[in-house]
């Protein structure tokens, strides 16, 4: 494992480069006012238009008009600092109006803006309702958030998967990074960097070799916000580019640097620091780089709210991505994300889990994990002539994780024993999984008679590597009615290395192709595609059909259907962790929505979106005991999200969402029927963000939802019988019969600006779940007392500073 020493040496040469960058201050210009720099660009061809129009209006009331020359470009100088909106126009264009736009002094804020073409009856469907507009062929519920929105999400932590909460039909906890979408999980989700698949993007996700699952996944996401220029979320019935997944399509698209201007930036707060520069390259005059990097300790933060039982996890995040117009035709960008993690829970940890009651320790696990991640891309856009489009894309994807579980016993000694006198079996699980990807992708565009036909090919070769050694029998307290023991009576289960022990070591090479062809008819919009899938894993040929239709029934009102299937991969974890599962096939999920989106007046709209899902070939644990897996699960959901929103406008915007979801599975064809582990029936939520003026900006949502399922259990006592420690067992009868107690929480964050000289200055504090509303999502099984607690629910402050110069 000498790979991870590197870690410790990423900490240091990140807290290297802040004197670096506080450097980079002296050397700054000085000036008296902002400057905008817009692109206007035709959303179907990617061509720049010549002649749009823009207006900006400050808060103040104050108006500037500029128009764009040939090359789509407008540049208004002299500005004063503050918040503008700008109004684009173009006689063959749909109106474009962007709500918020920052200008601070001494810089320049670059945008890109893409016009919809003109259509019948749909003239301002779209006027504001996003800062780009919208596919009308994607399902009514897809969101585009910009970097604004997500920096002013309350409860977000600086962390950009936190601040997509409030997105209809979507749902985060505010304990865990990751979100569900439709009663399906959090892996269920496919997540895209610049258009790469990256699923490694939650630190602290459970792990190869957990014998539970952890709810929502991990703490906190690669990114922060500020290094995300916007977020597409679709939360179903996307076209056939994009693989299949049960849940939603994200796309992340990283910020790119400011052509024209530098800016350094600098973050502290109580779990650490973030440092970042965003400008010119300097060494070559039509590139631009964004870099960030951050360094942060979560156990000074755990101590700060009373939960140093957790142990100390720590992160390193660096972001590098450079752009170069090459010519007019040609940008090349280079993507490089180097992720590392570590976390430690040791003894001492242990004896801090006894809180509620001294002596009764009630996590006793003993960790010590390591991993790398990291992701580097390659990516060539070339226009052709007059409206085509061609993007190649060559990445390298590597992750490579090693972790060791023991377990402490202080309840064997006297509680004020040494600590060198405790008893520990450390470790007793060795685990290793190690994914390397090498990607081609390629996509091309063009219009045609009918309308715009895209097509594109995927190449990926894998190589995985997976290890799980067990140094002997080791008792687990926690068991379902159906895993295997020995003795039926016997009330507990026992791993052993002949049903644990494994390994798996695959490579293979898959790929993809697809078509999809748009048109439109009068008031109507149709696309018709289908995606090819070769996956050597499972040795499966997939064919994914895909299909859209969205009627422009009035100006106000447009009604939008999508069809499709979508085939969803085991995940590596499972294919590894028994013989017997590594030819485990795509799980299926055909599914079908239609959403009606209306105006109800310029800045207020109303969506309505049912849907339906139909599951099979599921992938469901036969054994818990032997590891082994089976695709004979089966089930559907269905459900309605609405969302009555007030898009942003004279300072202020809100949402109000609510969400139904039934999603019922079984584990085979005549088992019985239950609810699916995500499933929360109701959604509540309600939020807004508030301008107050150019200092001052509050934000808030309020979140209320049925609690997630759980299994009915009975409990055991004595079962290693006399002469032995007194431990119980808990076994599970059925599955999620039961429920947790409903989901309450109210995030709130403020942040307050002050220039000095050329520098802002930026206090924030983001507060997650300010009320400490329990909101149990798992209960925790004692089997030294007996007892099952639900998890307590803490407020988590983050307090910090952000300097930006």
């Amino acid at each position: 494992m000498p790979r991870h020493k590197h870690i410790h040496r990423v900490h240091r040469f990140t807290r290297t480069l802040l004197p670096i960058l506080l450097a980079g201050y002296v050397g700054q210009s000085h000036a008296d006012s902002g400057k905008i720099r817009l692109t206007v660009l035709d959303a179907n061809t990617q061509r720049p238009i010549a002649n749009a129009s823009v207006t900006l209006q400050s808060r103040a009331g104050q108006t500037t008009e500029a128009n764009a020359n040939a090359q789509g470009l407008i540049e208004v100088e002299a500005l004063d600092a503050g918040l503008y909106t700008l109004i684009i126009n173009h006689p063959n264009y749909q109106t474009m109006r962007l709500p918020r736009v920052r200008v601070l002094d001494n810089k320049t804020t670059p945008l890109e803006t893409q016009l919809a073409s003109l259509n019948i009856a749909i003239e301002e469907l779209l006027v504001v309702r996003k800062t780009m507009p919208a596919n009308p062929l994607n399902a009514a519920g897809a969101s585009f958030i910009d970097q604004e929105a997500l920096n002013s999400a309350a409860g977000s932590g600086s962390d950009v998967l936190r601040s997509l909460d409030g997105l209809p039909g979507l749902f985060g906890d505010g304990a865990f990074s990751s979100f569900t979408v439709r009663g399906n999980g959090p892996r269920d989700n496919l997540i895209l960097v610049d258009g790469i698949p990256f699923d490694k993007v939650v630190h602290f996700s459970d792990s190869f070799g957990d014998l539970e699952d952890i709810e929502g996944g991990g703490r906190y996401s690669v990114f922060a916000p500020n290094t995300i220029a916007n977020a597409e979320f679709q939360p179903g019935g996307w076209n056939p580019a994009y693989g299949g997944r049960a849940g939603s399509l994200l796309k992340l698209n990283v910020a790119e640097g400011n052509p024209d201007t530098p800016s350094y930036r600098t973050r502290l707060d109580i779990a650490g620091i973030e440092i970042g520069y965003d400008g010119p390259s300097r060494f070559h005059e039509q590139t631009s780089i964004l870099f960030s990097a951050r360094d942060y300790n979560f156990g000074r933060l755990f101590e700060a709210i009373g939960q140093d039982d957790i142990g100390t996890p720590t992160l390193t995040d660096i972001i590098f991505k450079s752009t170069t117009e090459l010519n007019d035709q040609d940008q090349l960008s280079f993507l490089a994300i180097y992720a590392p993690e570590e976390y430690q829970r040791t003894l001492d940890n242990v004896l801090a889990s006894d809180e509620d009651e001294p002596g009764i320790y009630e996590n006793v696990a003993l960790i010590d994990s390591q991993a790398d991640n990291s992701l580097f891309a390659l990516t060539w856009t070339r226009l052709i002539g007059s409206d085509g489009k061609l993007t190649n894309q060559i990445y390298r994807r590597y992750y490579d994780e090693r972790i060791n579980t023991g377990e402490a016993y202080p309840d064997l000694v006297e509680m004020d024993a040494q600590l060198d006198t405790i008893p520990v079996r450390n470790p007793i699980l060795r685990s290793a999984a190690q994914e390397e990807e090498l990607g081609l992708q390629s996509d091309f565009e063009i219009n045609n008679h009918f309308g715009r036909f895209s097509s594109g090919l995927r190449v990926t070769e894998v190589d995985l590597a997976f290890a799980l050694n067990l140094d002997d029998d080791w008792i687990r307290y926690t068991y379902d009615q159906n895993d295997f023991r020995e003795n039926p009576e016997q009330k507990y289960v026992v791993l052993s290395p002949e049903t644990i022990n494994n390994r798996y070591a695959q490579t293979e090479t898959n790929y993809a192709l697809y078509a999809n062809q748009e048109f439109a008819v009068n008031d109507w919009s149709f696309r018709a595609g289908a995606r090819y899938d070769r996956d050597n894993f499972s040795n499966e040929n997939l064919i994914s059909p895909r299909f859209g239709a969205t009627w422009a029934a009035t100006s106000d009102l447009r009604v939008t259907a999508t069809a499709g299937r979508y085939f969803q991969a085991p995940r590596f974890n499972d294919r590894a962790s028994d013989a017997s599962n590594s030819q485990l096939e795509n799980e299926i999920i055909d599914q079908f929505s239609l959403g009606f989106l209306y105006r109800v007046d310029y800045n207020l709209e109303l969506l309505v979106e049912p849907y339906y899902q139909e599951l099979s070939n599921l992938v469901v644990k036969a054994d818990r005991v032997n590891q082994t897996q089976l695709n004979t699960g089966e089930g559907s959901s269905y459900g309605i999200d609405t969302a009555l929103t007030r898009l942003f406008d004279n300072g202020w915007s809100a949402s109000i969402n609510y969400s139904y979801n039934n999603s019922k599975v079984r584990d085979n064809p005549t088992a019985m029927e239950y609810n699916a582990d995500f499933n929360r029936p109701h959604i509540l939520s309600i939020g807004g963000v508030w301008e107050i003026n150019q200092r001052w900006k509050l934000s808030s949502r309020w979140k209320w939802a049925s609690g997630k399922p759980d299994d009915s259990y009975i409990i055991h006592d004595n079962v290693l019988g006399a002469g032995q420690p007194l431990r119980f067992s808990r076994e599970s009868i059925a599955n999620n019969t039961e429920r947790f107690d409903d989901y309450s929480s109210l995030n709130f964050r403020a942040d307050y600006l002050r220039t000095f000289g050329r520098t802002n200055v930026i206090a924030f504090i983001d507060v997650i779940n300010l009320l400490g509303s329990d909101n149990p999502n798992n209960s925790n099984f004692n089997e030294r007392s007996g007892t099952v607690t639900d998890d307590e629910g803490n407020a988590v402050p983050i307090v910090g500073l952000m300097f930006e110069w």
